[in-house]
């Protein structure tokens, strides 16, 4: 009686410390992905412009090459704007992958230089914009979690002043008439600009006035010029009181069918500078 008491106090303790652990806590010396992967041989802007062919026709390919990229993560879902993916630059370009998971910044969070084998992906236009992930009913989708551990490498650990993130593209309005579509994504920092909504009170996104993409759109004004301002209902600060005056505002540039849209991070991202 006195070992099997034993046994289960045993048994107990083990499934106690199990239950407690987060899903993104990982033993102290957990190293993800494939540490196989070779080096890039391939710069991003090069990837995007081998198959802009078919990204700007919003179609998709599968990947045959032996195409290695290399970048820091410049984006992440940290605080649930950015849903399920990741954008990474290597100074040439940015692009973003697809990952059917959540807590991705966990393992590859802001400032993470990582290395992805591209063979074996698939690369397509997502409303034209160039993406890494999986084929999903004849559409770019997103690649599972067990795929994209088989693909990528990280180097090193997280570096939150890497260069990369320290110099994004400073984008005016001069700078955005100019800018080209296919090659979006683009890690930018516009270092004026406004919010048309914000009035001191409305909120960042609001349930009711969700789409169906659980985002709500707002305006943010760069010169004379007006965009979308992609907020998802999912950010931890959705419900954050939208802030007055000029701003300098940091995070990803896309393009949806035409039409340009600007997402932060966290609401680090945002300050007000008058």
């Amino acid at each position: 009686m006195k070992k099997l008491s034993i046994i289960l106090a045993t048994f107990l303790s083990c499934f106690f410390i199990v239950s407690c652990m987060d899903d993104n806590e990982y033993p102290a010396h957990y190293v993800p992905g494939n540490p196989n992967i070779g080096e890039a041989n391939i710069s991003i802007a090069e990837l995007k412009e081998k198959f802009i062919q078919v990204t700007s026709a919003n179609k998709v390919e599968k990947i045959e090459e032996d195409l290695i990229i290399s970048g820091v993560v410049v984006a992440d879902d940290e605080s649930g704007n950015i849903y399920k993916s990741i954008y990474i630059n290597d100074g040439t370009g940015t692009i973003q992958i697809a990952i059917n998971t959540s807590g991705i910044y966990a393992l590859f969070p802001v400032g993470q230089t990582i290395v992805v084998d591209c063979k074996g992906l698939h690369i397509g236009g997502y409303g034209t914009m160039p993406q890494l992930g999986a084929l999903f009913e004849g559409e770019i989708g997103r690649m599972s979690e067990i795929t994209w551990m088989k693909h990528v490498r990280p180097e090193g650990g997280p570096v939150r002043e890497h260069p990369v993130l320290k110099n994004p593209i400073k984008a005016d309005e001069a700078w955005l008439d100019a800018a080209e579509e296919t090659a979006a994504p683009y890690f930018v920092c516009f270092e004026e600009a406004t919010i048309k909504e914000a009035d001191g009170e409305a909120i960042f996104a609001p349930e009711e006035e969700a789409d169906k993409g659980y985002g709500v759109n707002r305006k943010i004004q760069i010169g004379k010029k007006s965009m979308t301002f992609r907020i998802s209902t999912y950010a931890n600060f959705a419900t954050s009181i939208m802030p007055e005056g000029k701003l300098k505002a940091t995070g990803m540039l896309t393009v949806y069918n035409g039409t340009w849209q600007f997402t932060i991070r966290t609401l680090r991202d945002i300050e007000t500078i008058e």
